[in-house]
């Protein structure tokens, strides 16, 4: 039987891979194809579908708050705890809103609530979590290390999204979505006992001002570049992201074991593909990383999405899938071990409180504008010519964001052109002939 091993260490990188595993599950049953089938159920408009896809970045406001708390509690893992469990255990009113007596036209609205309820404590979990597994995780073997984790976690979430797509496909409405929600949270309690079982080194008690939780990270000129880079990055990323599987359920006819499958897809790429990332990231450093998956998600990915739906070739979209797990495969891991790279390790809790204040606001705000464009766009460009239009602007912002990097430092990172082509010498299969 599979057990823990002793050393702490080596039990919370083993446990932190059980516990991702089920909270990846609770994410996506709560998130993605289940949440756009339950608003689409819901009658919700464009702009509903725009704000609950980016209120959980908004929400992320709070993690400067949860850094300072922590900060001055000199431990995290209890607070880490009670913010997971209670925010992830709220979607059960999700589940049984068709039971309650409240007017069909505030319902979509009143899921928009409690996602930025549920988001905001998953937020202050998700900075107390990430500036803890920096203190735990050697630095040597962290981006190896994530990235297996992130890829092992996606696979788990992929199997649960096809389990997800076929009850939703079986099951009568809204039976379906509320059995899928409770599940969910089942497997989010599940993981919090995971959680539980995580070390926690010694933490120091930082008296700082809850100010200071947001000046230290800004008088750091290279944090305030990067900060830059992330806040650009998000606008572009929710321009359209909120609106893609849309697309895909409207446009393009895909039910929901097919979205399932397209999601199973870009898992078992990632799963593949992250922990080779990792791997180039701690040899050639986080910043080329994060330059090519960028420039993959903005030109790539939705040059596919878009000729899908005008040829009607699913190829064009399985390819997409791919092209998914390559650029959030170097994207996800870069990101966070970034952050980790530019941040001293005392005051790391308020350095990610402060990326995930400004990356969750622009992220709303992306969402916000990208409601405003899809209410406007089909007046102009046709229903379904007006995601086409969406997505272009969005690729060209995210294609962009490369120039972004260039003036950050990061110790060990070399040049992007370097590392493209080491990864074409050693990474991809060439034949001679």
């Amino acid at each position: 039987m599979l057990s823990a091993p002793r050393d702490p260490v080596r039990r919370t990188m083993f446990y932190s891979l059980l516990e991702g595993s089920m909270s990846q599950i609770f994410l996506n049953w709560t998130t993605g194809i289940v949440l756009t089938g339950f608003m689409i159920y819901l009658g919700a408009k464009p702009s509903e579908l725009a704000l609950v896809a980016s209120v959980p970045l908004l929400a992320q406001m709070i993690s400067p708050f949860a850094a300072w708390w922590a900060g001055r509690l000199g431990k995290r893992k209890d607070l880490t705890l009670l913010t997971a469990v209670l925010g992830r255990s709220l979607w059960v009113l999700a589940a049984l809103l068709p039971l309650f007596n409240i007017p069909e036209a505030f319902r979509p609205t009143f899921v928009v609530l409690l996602v930025a309820l549920s988001s905001a404590l998953q937020a202050a979990a998700g900075t107390l979590w990430q500036a803890w597994m920096g203190d735990v995780i050697p630095e040597e073997e962290r981006g190896k290390y994530m990235g297996f984790r992130t890829g092992l976690v996606g696979v788990i979430g992929m199997l649960g999204n096809l389990l997800a797509g076929w009850l939703l496909d079986r099951l009568p409405e809204p039976y379906n979505f509320q059995l899928v929600l409770l599940l969910g949270v089942g497997c989010a309690l599940l993981g919090g006992y995971f959680l539980k079982q995580h070390h926690e080194p010694e933490g120091k008690v930082l008296r700082f001002k809850l100010l200071d939780t947001f000046a230290l990270p800004l008088r750091d000129l290279n944090f305030r570049r990067y900060l830059g880079f992330a806040a650009y990055w998000m606008v572009a990323v929710m321009l359209c992201s909120g609106f893609v599987f849309p697309y895909f359920l409207k446009v393009v006819k895909m039910s929901f074991t097919m979205l399932a499958l397209w999601t199973a897809v870009a898992s078992i790429s990632a799963m593949l593909l992250m922990p080779l990332w990792g791997a180039v990231a701690d040899r050639w450093g986080n910043k080329p990383v994060l330059a090519i998956g960028t420039f993959v998600a903005g030109t790539l990915m939705p040059l596919c999405w878009m000729l899908g739906g005008i040829t009607g070739n699913m190829g064009y979209l399985w390819a997409a899938a791919v092209f998914d797990a390559v650029a959030w495969g170097a994207i996800g891991p870069a990101l966070f071990n970034l952050v980790l790279a530019s941040s001293p390790a005392e005051t790391r809790a308020s350095y990610f409180g402060m990326f995930n204040l400004l990356t969750g606001f622009t992220g709303f705000l992306g969402g916000i504008i990208s409601g405003a464009l899809m209410e406007w766009f089909p007046l102009i460009f046709g229903n379904t010519h007006a995601y086409h239009a969406l997505f272009i602007l969005a690729g060209v912002m995210r294609a962009s964001a490369w120039i972004l990097l260039k003036p950050i430092t990061e110790t060990r990172a070399h040049r992007t052109r370097d590392v493209l082509r080491y990864i074409a010498q050693h990474l991809i299969p060439v034949r001679k002939f």
